[in-house]
């Protein structure tokens, strides 16, 4: 019945649909008999569909029909449920709160604490799968096409196939990571808009302890989330190919590397929430549009200038590049200005707004 849960659902389905890609996409290659798993992903059936290599466009229909018949299931259980119900009812909470619950950062931890624990579980998953795979996806690549090979250098830097390849898969969870984080100040403006925040703030809790309740979560869940990618990446990485104690730290760091941009967009994010709260959710168009330049730009082309616009494109291209401090200490200043500016705001403006 609630949308956190709904979000959570969805996203580790996402997740698994991503492994499941990856573990039949091997198989093809390696000829293990597991490519027909790559069939329970739908992030697989455009490959399936052998674009420019003969296409199989019945591979199309199957994608239209199974969404035909997700949207006909949806349709027909919002018609038959009750307003407010749902398959999976929220929990009652105790009458009584716990004496743990008398701080605001208690409470905002009390509601961040699901998508927090279940976020981190799922990028270590996928980091321990990936990490696993990553040296037989690099053999593969040595034998794809000089195109997707110089695509994959753009995107990656100038180290070997393996670590390009972790860069791009780096990338993509720093801008799922920065997800978590608007998210955070979105339940923030659920509290504020359902009235919850009015009762904390006529007790003796400022608004900027209550505001600060939720801008931890959002600034440390994205952490221990990149940390247990990396620390999951880099165990099975280092299983593989026998250095686990060179390659835990090396992948840590190169996930860990992410989180300036992540904060950086938090920091967007709570901003728009104490200066404008309806204009919060715009953080998610300003993330598209770093993931977008970043990922096409680097396919198409694009000219510099343009890629540039993306503030993960100025993110050290670890493992296998150069580090750099002044980008990653740019955005961490970026990230905490924005923040000052959003609390700031909050201050000053009417609760709810």
């Amino acid at each position: 019945t609630g949308a956190g849960a709904a979000r959570g659902i969805g996203t580790a389905l996402l997740g698994l649909a991503f492994v499941l890609r990856g573990v039949g996409d091997v198989g093809d290659r390696s000829g293990n008999g597991w490519g027909w798993v790559s069939w329970l992903s739908p992030m697989a059936w455009g490959r399936r569909l052998h674009p420019y290599a003969g296409e199989r466009w019945w591979v199309l229909a199957v994608a239209l029909c199974v969404c035909a018949v997700i949207v006909y299931a949806a349709v027909a259980l919002a018609g038959r449920r009750d307003l407010g119900g749902g398959l999976l009812p929220s929990r009652q909470g105790p009458a009584g709160a716990a004496a743990r619950l008398r701080s605001p950062l208690a409470l905002a931890w009390r509601l961040h604490r699901g998508s927090i624990a279940a976020r981190a579980a799922g990028f270590g998953a996928v980091g321990f799968a990936l990490g696993a795979t990553a040296e037989s996806l690099g053999r593969i690549m040595e034998r794809g096409s000089p195109q997707a090979r110089e695509v994959l250098a753009r995107l990656g830097g100038q180290g070997t196939l393996v670590d390009q390849f972790l860069v791009g898969v780096m990338s993509l969870l720093g801008v799922a990571a920065a997800v978590s984080g608007v998210q955070a100040a979105l339940v923030a403006r659920a509290e504020e808009r359902a009235g919850r925040a009015e009762p904390v703030l006529a007790a003796p809790v400022g608004r900027l302890r209550w505001a600060a309740g939720h801008l931890v979560p959002a600034l440390l869940g994205p952490a221990l989330a990149l940390a247990l990618f990396g620390c999951a990446a880099g165990l099975a990485h280092g299983l593989a190919v026998g250095d686990v104690g060179g390659q835990l730290p090396r992948l840590l760091g190169a996930a860990l590397v992410q989180l300036p941009a992540v904060w950086l967009f938090c920091g967007l994010a709570f901003a728009l929430f104490g200066l404008s709260p309806r204009l919060v959710a715009g953080a998610y168009a300003v993330l598209l549009a770093g993931l977008v330049l970043g990922w096409a730009g680097a396919e198409l082309r694009l000219a510099p200038w343009v890629t540039g616009l993306s503030v993960f494109s100025h993110l050290p291209r670890l493992p296998g590049g150069e580090f750099a401090l002044t980008p990653l200490a740019l955005m961490t200043a970026g990230a905490a200005a924005l923040v000052a500016a959003g609390l700031a705001g909050l201050r000053r403006r009417d609760v709810p707004a």
